[in-house]
C-alpha cells in the first residue's frame, strides 16, 4: 500500500471520525437536557492517553482517532432487574435513562442523528457562501454514440443530424453558448421542441430530439492536469502538462477516448507529447481507473449570501436525505448492488481522504469545497443508517421506547437484552453480506 493511499486513508478515517463525535456529542447534548447522567463521553478507540472530568462526565481522548461513544447512566439497571428477577426496571436512581419518560428516552435517541444532520446543514451553508473556482467544459461536444462501450444505450439523435465530436457549438436556438453547462441548459429550456438548431464552426444542423436526450457529453482534451501520487501512471513518469497523443496505438483527442482505453485495456501504452517531444510511457490498470486529472478550463464563481446559504442547505440536507432512504430502499429491492450503496468504512474513509488530497491539489478554495462537501454528505448518510429500525441502532431505540410510550410501560429486563442481541447480530449479517456481495 502506498503513502499516499495510506495518508488518505488516515485523513478520511479523521473526518468519519468527527462525524461521529459530533453525533455522540448530540446524545450527550440532548441527554443532560433531558435529566439524564452521561457517565463517558469518548473520542477514538484503543488505550485512553487522556481522561478528564467534569460534573458528572469523564471524558476520554483515546490513542486512536476512529469512533467514539456516549454512555448514559442507567446500563446496569437491567442487568439488577435479571438478576433480582424484577419483571419491571424499577427503582432507577435519578439520572439514569430508565427514570425518565419514553419521549426523553426518544430525544436522546434521536439528538445523534439530529446533530449530523445539523453539522451537515452548517457544513453546506458554509461552502455555498464560499467563492470557489468551478471546472467547466468548453463548448465542445462529444457524441455518447461514439462510445457504446462507455454508453451502450446512448441516444444517436445528434449523430443523425450530422454532428460529429470535436464539434464546437456557437449557438442553438439562437442563443450563444460558450460552455457546455449552457448548452445543457439551452437544450433543457427547449426540451418541448422536437427539434432545435444548432449553429457550429461546420455549419447549420437542425437535431430532433429523442424524448428530451440528444447523447452529448462535454469534450475534454487529454492534457494531464494532476497525477495522483505513488499511483501506476505516476511511476510510470507521467506529468502534469503531458499531452496525451495515443493510447495502444490509437490517437485519442478527449477523455471519452481515454475512459474507452482504459476499460478495454489491462495495460496501457501512452505516447505523450512533452516539451515539443514525444515520450513513450506504460503501466498496468487492470481495474479500468485512470489515477489522473485532466487541465480543465476554471470560472470563478461568487458564493451567495450567508442568509440565502441557510435557506438553500435546508434544501440540500433534505435533497441528500432523501436520495440516500432511497439508496437504501434500492438495496433492499435489488436495483443497486449494496457494495455501490454501502461501500463500508473503509471504503469511505478512502474516497474522502483521496478526494480531499486532490481537492487541496487544486488549490486551498477548492480543497475546503471538496471537505465541506463531503463531510455532509457521509454525515447525512451516518444519520440514515443510525436511523434504520435495528435494536442495536438509534432507529430501533426510537421505536422500542415509542412501543413503551404506547404501552406506558416498560418491557420485561430480558426483552430487551434479547432485542440488542439480534440487533447486533442483524449488524453483523449486514456486514457480512456486503461483503460477500463484492465476491459475486
Amino acid at each position: 500500500m502506498t503513502l499516499y493511499t495510506l495518508l488518505s486513508i488516515a485523513i478520511g478515517f479523521l473526518g468519519i471520525s468527527v462525524m461521529i463525535l459530533v453525533h455522540e456529542s448530540g446524545h450527550a447534548f440532548a441527554a443532560r437536557r433531558c435529566k439524564i447522567n452521561v457517565e463517558v463521553l469518548s473520542f477514538g478507540f484503543g488505550p485512553a492517553i487522556k481522561k478528564w472530568k467534569k460534573k458528572d462526565t469523564q471524558y476520554v481522548l483515546r490513542l486512536i482517532p476512529f469512533g467514539g461513544s456516549c454512555k448514559m447512566s442507567g446500563s446496569n439497571d437491567i442487568q439488577y432487574a435479571i438478576d433480582h428477577g424484577l419483571k419491571r426496571i424499577e427503582n432507577a436512581q435519578k439520572g439514569s435513562i430508565w427514570a425518565v419518560s419514553p419521549i426523553k428516552r426518544i430525544l436522546s435517541y434521536a439528538a445523534g442523528p439530529f446533530a449530523n444532520m445539523l453539522f451537515a446543514f452548517f457544513c453546506y451553508a458554509i461552502l455555498l457562501s464560499m467563492p470557489v473556482l468551478m471546472g467547466t467544459y468548453e463548448n465542445k461536444i462529444v457524441l455518447a454514440s461514439d462510445y457504446t462501450k462507455l454508453y451502450p444505450n446512448a441516444s444517436y439523435a445528434s449523430s443523425k443530424a450530422g454532428l460529429k465530436t470535436g464539434d464546437t457549438v456557437y449557438s442553438i436556438e439562437g442563443v450563444e453558448v460558450f460552455t457546455f453547462d449552457q448548452i445543457q441548459e439551452v437544450l433543457k429550456q427547449n426540451k418541448d421542441k422536437e427539434s432545435v438548431v444548432f449553429e457550429t464552426d461546420r455549419g447549420s444542423f437542425t437535431v430532433s430530439s429523442e424524448n428530451g436526450i440528444y447523447g452529448l457529453l462535454p469534450f475534454q482534451s487529454c492534457t494531464v492536469g494532476h497525477v495522483v501520487k505513488d499511483s501506476p501512471e505516476h511511476k510510470a513518469g507521467l506529468k502534469k502538462g503531458d499531452k496525451i497523443l495515443t493510447v495502444n496505438g490509437k490517437t485519442v483527442t478527449n477523455m471519452m477516448d481515454l475512459l474507452e482505453a482504459s476499460n478495454t485495456y489491462d495495460h496501457l501504452f501512452f505516447t505523450v507529447l512533452r516539451n515539443d517531444e514525444e515520450v513513450k510511457l506504460d503501466f498496468d490498470s487492470p481495474t479500468g481507473k485512470l489515477n489522473f486529472t485532466l487541465v480543465q478550463k476554471t470560472i470563478k464563481l461568487n458564493g451567495i449570501s450567508f442568509p440565502k446559504a441557510l435557506i438553500t442547505s435546508v434544501r440540500e440536507c433534505f435533497k441528500n436525505f432523501n436520495e440516500s432512504i432511497q439508496s437504501l430502499f434500492d438495496v433492499i429491492l435489488g436495483k443497486e448492488k449494496a457494495t455501490e450503496a454501502l461501500g463500508g468504512t473503509f471504503s469511505a474513509s478512502q474516497s474522502i481522504g483521496m478526494l480531499t488530497t486532490m481537492g487541496f491539489a487544486h488549490g486551498f478554495n477548492s480543497g475546503m469545497h471538496t471537505v465541506l462537501f463531503l463531510l455532509a454528505s457521509v454525515s447525512i448518510s451516518l444519520a440514515v443508517a443510525n436511523l434504520l429500525p435495528i435494536p442495536a441502532l438509534d432507529g430501533g431505540l426510537i421505536l422500542i421506547s415509542l412501543a413503551e410510550l404506547i404501552c406506558r410501560r416498560t418491557f420485561p429486563p430480558k426483552t430487551y437484552v434479547v432485542l440488542q442481541v439480534i440487533g447486533i447480530i442483524m449488524i453483523f449479517l449486514c456486514i457480512g453480506l456486503i461483503q460477500l456481495a463484492k465476491f459475486l
